[in-house]
C-alpha cells in the first residue's frame, strides 16, 4: 500500500508495523469496548510528525496519538473507532531542559514519570514532581493533557503546566502562551500569554498533536512529613473532607489528599477470592462474612486518607497541629498518624527485620504500604501502584504490572464533585447503587484536586477474559454515567465509549466545539471522536 510505503520513508521501515501481532496488541483494552487499528507508526522528531499528518490528510487515514498508551481505565491506547493508524510518540523522549533556579522542564511527550525522576535524582537536582499511579512507564505529557492529577501542591498536570508545541491538522505548528514570541523571556514561567489563551484547546481534545511541553516543578521541601487517617466507618468520609476543605481554603493543607474506601483497599491488597466467590455479585453482597473477614486479615478500614505537610520546620510544626485539631472530631477517626523522616527510618528498619522472620505478616504489608503512599508524595513513581488494577483478573500479575497482559478490566468514571458532604453522601449512594446493581464491588478513591473540588474515581474492576462480565460492565459504565450526568455530576474525563452521553448532556457547547473542530481538522484526520466530535 502506497501509505504505508510513505510511512516507511519518513519513520524508517522498522517504525513502521501493521501485521497481524501488532494490530492485536494494539487493539487490547481494559475497558468494555475496543477498536482495531490498522497499525503503528513511530515517529522520532516533530519534523516527522508533521509529514506524517500531511500524508495522512492525502490518503484520508484518520491518526490516533498516543505518548505511552498507559490510560488504563479511560481507554488505553485504543482509538474512538476502528480504522485509526496509531502514532506512537514514545521515541520523542527527549528531556530538552531543566532549569533548577525556575523550577520547570521542558520535555516531549514519550519522557515517562520514570524517565524524569531518574534523571532529576542522576543529577542531583533539589527539585521533585508530581506523580500519578499509572507506573513509571507513564507519559507526563499525556497525563497533563488528560488533566489527570497526582498527590502533591503540584497534583493539577494541567496547570502546572504551559507553553505547548503543537503540530496542527495541516502540518503546520503553532505554541502557546508566550512560545510564539522570539525570545520570549517569559514562555516557560507564565501559563497564558497574551490575548485568548489556547492552552485547554489542546487538553482533552483533538484539535492537534502535541510535541513538547514545559512542566513546573517543586523545589525539595526542608521538612516533610506524611500523615494517615483512617476512619472505622464510612460515614465519616464526609466530615473528614469538610475539614480538609477548611485546611485547603486556609493555606495549611497544600498537598491533594486522597481518600481510599475499603473495597478498594482490599483490591490493592489482594485479588477477588474467586475459589470462594462467583463473582456474579459484588462481593460485599454475596459472601458479606467473607468480605469482612479478608478485611481483618489485610488490615483494611471503612476508609483512609494520605496527605502530606511540607516546608521549613516551623511550618510544617504549625500545620500539623492545625490538622490535628480540624480531624480530632471528624466521626469515626480511628487513626491519625504523622510520619516524619525519623519515623519513616524507624519503619524501614522494621521492615528489612520483617522480611526476613515474616514476609507475609500484615504489620509488613502496612509498612510497605506506607513506604509507597509516601514516594507518591514525594514525587517517586513506582510500579507497585498498579497492583490494585488486577483485582477481578483471574491471571494475577507475575513478571508483568501491565493490566493488558493479565486481561485485566478496568472502567473508571470519575465526575468532579462539590467539597462538601451532601455531595459525596448522594454521588457514593448513587454510584453504589448503580455498581451493586450490575453485580461489581464499589470500589471508590476520593481526592481533594483543588480548595473546592473533589474527584471521585469509580473504579469498575471486572474479569476483561469474560465476554459475560465485560457485557455486565460495560452497561453499568453507561448507567452509571448517565446517572451521575441527570443529577449534575459530570465525569472529568473518560473513554470515547462515553462521550455520547456527555455530549448529549450539554448539546450547544459541544456543537460549538465541533465547529471548532471542523475549522482546524475539516478532514477529521486527528482522533476523531476523542472527546470532540465531527460535525456531520
Amino acid at each position: 500500500m502506497a501509505f504505508f510505503d510513505e510511512l516507511a520513508r519518513i519513520v524508517g521501515d522498522s517504525n513502521v508495523c501493521k501485521d497481524a501481532g501488532t494490530i492485536e496488541r494494539l487493539a487490547r483494552s481494559t475497558g468494555p469496548r475496543q477498536t482495531t487499528p490498522v497499525g503503528v507508526a513511530r515517529p522520532a522528531k516533530r519534523e516527522e510528525v508533521q509529514a506524517i499528518v500531511r500524508l495522512a490528510g492525502q490518503f484520508h487515514i484518520p491518526l490516533f496519538p498516543i505518548s505511552s498508551g498507559k490510560n488504563w481505565g479511560y481507554g488505553d491506547a485504543c482509538a474512538p473507532t476502528d480504522g485509526n493508524l496509531i502514532l506512537d510518540l514514545s521515541r520523542m523522549n527527549r528531556i530538552i531542559e531543566v532549569n533548577p533556579d525556575l523550577a520547570y522542564t521542558v520535555v516531549e511527550p514519550g519522557v515517562t514519570q520514570g524517565q524524569l525522576f531518574d534523571f532529576l535524582e542522576d543529577n542531583h537536582l533539589p527539585l521533585m514532581m508530581d506523580v500519578t499511579g499509572a507506573g513509571r512507564s507513564a507519559s507526563i505529557i499525556g497525563n497533563l493533557l488528560e488533566r489527570g492529577s497526582g498527590h502533591t501542591p503540584y497534583g493539577d498536570h494541567f496547570a502546572t503546566s504551559c507553553n505547548y508545541e503543537i503540530v496542527m491538522a495541516d502540518g503546520s505548528v503553532i505554541q502557546t502562551g508566550f512560545g510564539p514570541y522570539r525570545n520570549s523571556q517569559a514562555q516557560h514561567v507564565y501559563k497564558w500569554g497574551v490575548g485568548p489563551s489556547l492552552d485547554g484547546l489542546f487538553s482533552q481534545s483533538n484539535v492537534g498533536i502535541v510535541t513538547r511541553a514545559t512542566i513546573w516543578l517543586m523545589p525539595k521541601p526542608e521538612k516533610f512529613v506524611m500523615f494517615i487517617a483512617t476512619l472505622k466507618t464510612k460515614d465519616g468520609i464526609g466530615p473528614l473532607f469538610e475539614a480538609i476543605r477548611r485546611l485547603r481554603l486556609a493555606g495549611t493543607l497544600r498537598s491533594t489528599l486522597h481518600c481510599f474506601n475499603d473495597r478498594r483497599l482490599l483490591g490493592s491488597a489482594t485479588g477477588f477470592p474467586w475459589d470462594r466467590a462467583s463473582g456474579e455479585q459484588a462481593l460485599e453482597l454475596e459472601h458479606p462474612d467473607l468480605f469482612r473477614q479478608m478485611c481483618k486479615e489485610y488490615g483494611v478500614p471503612a476508609w483512609a486518607a494520605t496527605g502530606s505537610l511540607q516546608g521549613s520546620a516551623v511550618e510544617v510544626a504549625a500545620s500539623r497541629k492545625a490538622v490535628r485539631h480540624e480531624l480530632k472530631d471528624v466521626p469515626g477517626l480511628d487513626r491519625l498518624l504523622f510520619i516524619g523522616d525519623g519515623t519513616f527510618a524507624f519503619t524501614q528498619t522494621l521492615a528489612r527485620s520483617l522480611r526476613r522472620i515474616a514476609p507475609t505478616s500484615l504489620l509488613l504489608r502496612r509498612l510497605e504500604s506506607i513506604k509507597l503512599g509516601r514516594d507518591m508524595l514525594l514525587g517517586r513513581p513506582s510500579d507497585a501502584t498498579l497492583k490494585g488494577s488486577h483485582w477481578r483478573a483471574r491471571i494475577q500479575p507475575t513478571d508483568s504490572v501491565d493490566p493488558l497482559d493479565t486481561k485485566s478490566g478496568l472502567a473508571w468514571i470519575s465526575p468532579i464533585l462539590p467539597m462538601t458532604a451532601a455531595a459525596i453522601a448522594e454521588v457514593s449512594r448513587l454510584s453504589e447503587q448503580t455498581f451493586h446493581k450490575h453485580g461489581f464491588e464499589y470500589q471508590a478513591t476520593i481526592t481533594s484536586i483543588t480548595d473546592r473540588a473533589l474527584i471521585a474515581v469509580q473504579s469498575i474492576s471486572f474479569d476483561r477474559s469474560s465476554e459475560t462480565e465485560t457485557m455486565r460492565a460495560g452497561r453499568c459504565q453507561e448507567e452509571l454515567v448517565q446517572t451521575l450526568l441527570d443529577h449534575g455530576y459530570v465525569p472529568y474525563r473518560g473513554p470515547s465509549s462515553i462521550m455520547r452521553q456527555v455530549w448529549a448532556a450539554a448539546p450547544i457547547y459541544w456543537q460549538t466545539l465541533a465547529a471548532l473542530k471542523h475549522t482546524w481538522d475539516p478532514a477529521g484526520i486527528v482522533a476523531p471522536g476523542r472527546y470532540i466530535d465531527q460535525p456531520t
